[in-house]
């Protein structure tokens, strides 16, 4: 009968002690909460835009293409003419260079 109540008191204690609890898993448990309550939120969030319905870009794509082929066409137009331009800036070059040629000057 002595050992019965000795199991008995032991098992009490040990689970008495085991009750208790730890004051860093409380703050751990208390800090993993306000995590999942953040985290809740945020999704709350991201479940509301995702309800909205998306914006039509059709247009702005339309117009940003047609600006593209407007700069693009103005780009080969002035690509025409700088090449146009270096070769009047070559030919004027040449025929300067055969006038210096023709027409040497004299130093004093």
């Amino acid at each position: 009968m002595q050992s019965r109540y000795l199991i008995l008191s032991v098992l009490l204690a040990a689970g008495l002690t085991s009750c208790k609890e730890d004051p860093e898993l409380v703050r751990k448990r208390d800090e993993q909460q306000a995590e999942i309550t953040r985290l809740k939120g945020e999704v709350a969030l991201l479940d509301e835009k995702l309800k909205e319905p998306v914006p039509d870009r059709t247009k702005d794509l339309a117009k940003a293409k047609e600006q593209i082929e407007t700069q693009t066409a103005e780009i080969a137009r002035i690509e025409k003419e700088i090449a146009s331009l270096e070769a009047k800036k070559a030919a004027a070059e040449k025929d300067f260079a055969d006038y210096r040629q023709k027409y040497i000057l004299k130093n004093n």
